[in-house]
């Protein structure tokens, strides 16, 4: 810790909560009811499920990721290291304010879980399950609040 200092104990810290994130989504994102997922990564983000989501929490996650997925890449399986850094492109390109903003329909500067999920439509099914139902995640939708091409949206929830 003398060597490297309050950074390097930072970056463990980050490293840790995106494994304990992903630890938790086993459970909350496979298993049980899709809401449970949503407030896992409410949580995640430091925020209660009554709280809205700013664009500097939205960047703040972003970062957290970016030095797990920096650690990690080594480890990941080829699929998923593809998704997460697509993923991270995609928060790049657009930055935090964007997209906000394509979510933000009361336009406080704040994304709610009922304005983040205005597309999806909820239910006793799991996360994992819900989103490759094209009859439950409005994906047209989802892809212009996302600026995204709908069939490259479609392509990747498809490939799952």
């Amino acid at each position: 810790m003398v060597l490297f200092g309050p950074a390097a104990v930072a970056q463990d810290r980050e490293i840790e909560a995106v494994n304990g994130l992903i630890a938790g989504a086993v459970d909350a994102c496979t298993r049980q009811p899709a809401q449970a997922c949503v407030d896992l990564g409410w949580a995640f983000a430091g925020l209660s499920p009554d709280d809205g989501l700013t664009a500097a929490d939205l960047a703040e996650v972003r970062n957290v990721v970016g030095v797990w997925f920096q650690a990690s890449q080594a480890i990941l399986p080829p699929r998923a290291r593809t998704l997460v850094g697509l993923g991270m492109l995609l928060f790049d390109g657009r930055g935090p304010d964007r997209l906000i903003a394509g979510f933000d329909t009361n336009g406080d500067a704040r994304v709610d879980q009922s304005e983040l999920l205005a597309d999806v439509h909820l239910d006793d099914r799991p996360m994992s399950q819900l989103i490759l139902d094209p009859d439950a995640v409005d994906r047209a939708s989802l892809a212009q609040r996302l600026e995204l091409r709908p069939g490259l949206l479609q392509g990747v929830l498809e490939q799952q």
